[in-house]
């Protein structure tokens, strides 16, 4: 189950007060998608996931904070394009505009998990085409954070959630280079080699086969058997 919690925040940009939901707790079971998109009530939580003002259009998961640049972000061409007439949901829309603050910030790490949850948020409503827009804004942003050394290069989960973006995206030999990529990570004598390999190997066929379609990790193991 998921709850929320009301809560009344003032804008860090514009000083405006709002009510916003906040997350109080939820729940996952079973296996989430490939790229990691949880199953279960937690699947639905995305609406926590970004607070925004109305009054100047800051979108963050805490719009009661905020770095330096972000009024540089929220102003920019882009910013504004995206929050005012991008053709996307609204939830998607605003998680854009929250990883593009994060972008501002050099936060390389969260921004990617902002884009996906953008991807994740289009899926929802069907945006097919604004979904693979999303994901490829996310496969760049894992691929800036993992050039810098926010995210460690021999991260075997990054990799891979960043090929089956790339596959989402219909990107198959980007896809493909990104699996190499995670596969050159594995360490045979870690504890979750042999469920990394599988889940690897399943996302080559599905690469493969061109298939740009949602698939979980339940069907990788469900190979082996």
């Amino acid at each position: 189950m998921t709850t929320s919690l009301p809560v009344t925040v003032r804008c860090a940009l514009c000083g405006e007060l709002s009510a916003q939901m906040s997350l109080a707790s939820t729940s996952t079971f079973g296996p989430p998608d490939l790229d990691l998109r949880p199953s279960g009530p937690a699947r639905w939580a995305l609406q926590f996931r970004v607070q925004h003002c109305a009054a100047c259009g800051y979108c963050a998961p805490r719009i009661g904070e905020c770095d330096p640049s972000a009024a540089r972000t929220v102003s920019s061409v882009l910013y504004r394009e995206v929050y005012e007439r991008a053709r996307m949901p609204t939830l998607a829309r605003r998680l854009f505009c929250a990883a593009l603050v994060a972008e501002g910030a050099e936060e390389r790490q969260q921004a990617a998990w902002h884009f996906v949850e953008a991807a994740w948020a289009c899926d929802d409503a069907g945006a097919t085409a604004q979904a693979r827009i999303c994901r490829e804004r996310a496969a760049e942003m894992f691929a800036a954070a993992l050039a810098w050394g926010d995210i460690p290069v021999e991260s075997t989960v990054v990799h891979g959630v960043r090929a089956d973006l790339l596959r989402r995206a219909g990107r198959y030999e980007d896809a493909l280079s990104a699996i190499e990529a995670a596969e050159a990570t594995i360490d045979a004598d870690d504890e979750g080699a042999e469920h990394a390999v599988c889940v690897l190997a399943y996302l080559r066929e599905l690469v493969e086969a061109e298939d740009d379609t949602c698939h979980n990790a339940a069907e990788a193991f469900a190979r082996e058997e």
